[in-house]
């Protein structure tokens, strides 16, 4: 399209650098907000878990849209409207006087927060030079390693400095309006008037059935519960994504579709998505690892929390060894030796689950391997395989499936930490299947990423 951004028309590095930064502040804090949250509305923890389910929900559903959007309008009306609605619901979240009304506001970062880091990886790959792409976009990798990272000791010094938790939101309000104003200045304008039209029934259509699966997963952790219902979210889904598929086969030239559909019937594309979505639920493990660790160990929740550093900061590492490594060795290396060692890592934390020091050093290897496969080989190639015109759209693509293989994970490490429980007790044979399952799946990435053909991406 000719009113896609020239290489040398993008933003500063800088900017997308921080507004990165900025927007994911947001997802490491809310672990830290959510008993204070539900002490205040007394709240169930099977309710009070819809503040992070609901905006995972709200991320998978809109980054396609979003990302779509970007390649058809330009990306500075849509990444100033991202951060505008990030505003807004910030806003209603930090003066909600309701739950009803915080998880509104949580709905609204969602569709504010999902463009954000796929826009910025774009401009990245838009802007360097092909071997250099690896490190320019490993560092939206580093920056969202580090908010998570700060996120939590930002959210607690507000909650125990004011004693409520909305003013973390009021806290994002002045940074999310000078990051408004900073992009209103730097961010080039777009010269043209897109050439296609928008496909509104491809995207509303697709948006119902991946709400619909989405459900689905997420009632699955209770599917005695809701059995029928999950069903009937199954097939629903199954009905809006058949009658998508006729649509785009049906889309006037004049129409940009919702997805690429010539992209999807890429063997490596998809190769690719299905890797971001295993990779994806990797993350899962951090929601599990404090529990662990105060049920073996004896370690106050304040402690064990703590210990996530250890895997923070090797992620941080590997988000940078795997951009440089993409640039000098190429993507299947930097896959495979990644996957390699999420393999040996989380095997080793399987088979020493009783030893805290192997744990804090096998911990901090995981997450090197977890930043160096999903910091940059995963969006590189998905960025060369779609081409200029679908860049965005295939980078959304690969970030709803990481969103999709978080959402799976705890449904897959519930059900085989409840099958090993000793009654209601939590045994140590639950806490290592999650880690062997971690291993299998890291397994299961190293053969796909060693033998996906890779020709027309490195030309290898």
């Amino acid at each position: 399209m000719e009113m896609k951004i020239a290489r040398e028309q993008t933003a500063p590095v800088w900017f997308y650098s921080l507004a990165v930064l900025i927007t994911q502040l947001d997802g490491g804090a809310v672990s830290t907000l959510l008993s204070s949250i539900m002490h205040q509305y007394q709240l169930t923890p099977t309710a009070v878990s819809w503040v992070s389910g609901l905006y995972t929900l709200g991320l998978v559903i809109a980054t396609p849209v979003v990302a779509n959007w970007a390649d058809l309008f330009g990306e500075r009306r849509v990444f100033l409207s991202e951060l505008a609605l990030w505003f807004v619901g910030a806003l209603v979240t930090f003066v909600a006087p309701s739950y009803s009304l915080v998880l509104v506001g949580r709905l609204l970062q969602a569709a504010g927060d999902c463009g954000i880091i796929v826009m910025s990886i774009d401009a990245m790959i838009a802007a360097a030079r092909r071997n250099h792409q690896g490190r320019k976009v490993s560092l939206m990798g580093i920056m969202s390693g580090l908010a998570a990272l700060l996120a939590p000791i930002i959210a607690g010094i507000t909650l125990g400095t004011t004693g409520d938790w909305h003013n973390f939101y009021g806290l994002m309000l002045p940074l999310l309006a000078v990051l408004f104003l900073l992009g209103w200045k730097v961010l080039p304008q777009e010269s043209g008037q897109p050439q296609y039209s928008a496909d509104w029934l491809g995207a509303l259509v697709f948006s119902a059935g991946l709400a619909a699966w989405m459900l689905a997963l997420m009632l699955a952790q209770h599917l005695l519960n809701y059995l029928v219902l999950v069903v009937s979210l199954v097939i629903i889904g199954i009905i809006f994504f058949a009658l998508f598929i006729r649509i785009e086969h049906r889309l006037p030239t004049t129409r940009l579709p919702f997805l690429p559909l010539k992209l999807l019937r890429q063997y490596s594309y998809r190769q690719t998505i299905l890797l971001g979505t295993i990779g994806g639920m990797f993350f899962a493990l951090f929601v599990y690892i404090p529990t662990y660790l105060s049920a073996s160990f004896g370690l106050s929740a304040q402690a064990a929390g703590m210990m996530l550093t250890a895997p923070g900061l090797g992620s941080l590492i590997g988000a940078f060894l795997g951009g440089l490594l993409v640039d000098r060795a190429g993507n299947r290396l930097t896959m495979v030796s990644a996957t390699g060692l999420l393999a040996l890592s989380t095997l080793g934390i399987a088979l020493t689950i009783t030893n805290l020091r192997a744990f804090l050093g096998l911990a901090f290897l995981m997450g090197i391997g977890m930043g160096a496969l999903m910091s940059a080989p995963l969006q590189v190639i998905a960025g060369r395989l779609a081409g200029r015109n679908n860049r965005a759209q295939a980078i959304g693509g690969l970030s709803a499936g990481k969103k999709i293989g978080l959402t799976i994970a705890p449904l897959l490490f519930a059900t085989s930490m409840d099958l090993l429980s000793k009654g209601h007790q939590l045994s140590t044979a639950s806490f290592q299947s999650i880690f062997f399952i971690a291993a299998a799946l890291a397994v299961i990435c190293l053969i796909i990423a060693a033998v996906m053909p890779l020709g027309e991406v490195n030309h290898e």
